[in-house]
């Protein structure tokens, strides 16, 4: 005697519970990942804070450049946002000074300006333009955020190496 197999239909999700899941899943994939943001707008700082926050990351906002150098350590922030125009240092001078500090510290250069010198330019790892939609910024920190493995780590290590310089 043979038994009916019964094929239960699932139904497929809505666009809306698509979407949800993937901001979920994204959320989650950036849930860790810390924002040093510097800009002495008070009021765009803390509406980048805001949005940023909502999205899942971790975000120390500083609206001074020479405070934003106390917070510099290993693990302080996976990536610095920094505003160009700024009173009392431009972003080209502060991100100089935090690659002297913390040289892997990836350092996106965050602006409105469309003249930055090229001087600023060689000391930041991306340039965002305020104007630009958020994906973009988005995709460079994400890109930028990326940490390597422990196997990376471990072979970029190996391959440094004082008899390396040399050779």
């Amino acid at each position: 005697m043979r038994q009916a197999h019964s094929h239960a239909v699932e139904a497929s999700p809505s666009p809306a519970q698509v979407f949800e899941s993937v901001r979920s899943m994204s959320m989650q994939l950036r849930k860790g990942i810390r924002l040093l943001w510097v800009d002495d707008s008070r009021v765009l700082l803390s509406l980048y804070q805001a949005v940023f926050e909502s999205l899942g990351f971790e975000v120390l906002a500083i609206s001074s450049p020479k405070e934003a150098l106390h917070y510099l350590s290993s693990d302080a922030a996976d990536v610095a946002i920094l505003d160009f125009d700024m009173p009392d240092m431009d972003g080209g001078l502060l991100a100089s000074l935090i690659k002297e500090k913390c040289p892997m510290l990836p350092v996106i250069l965050y602006s409105g300006s469309a003249g930055i010198p090229y001087g600023a330019q060689d000391c930041v790892d991306a340039i965002c333009a305020k104007a630009a939609p958020r994906e973009e910024l988005l995709t460079t920190i994400e890109r930028l955020s990326r940490k390597p493995t422990k196997a990376q780590t471990a072979l970029s290590l190996r391959c440094f190496t004082p008899s390396s310089i040399m050779e």
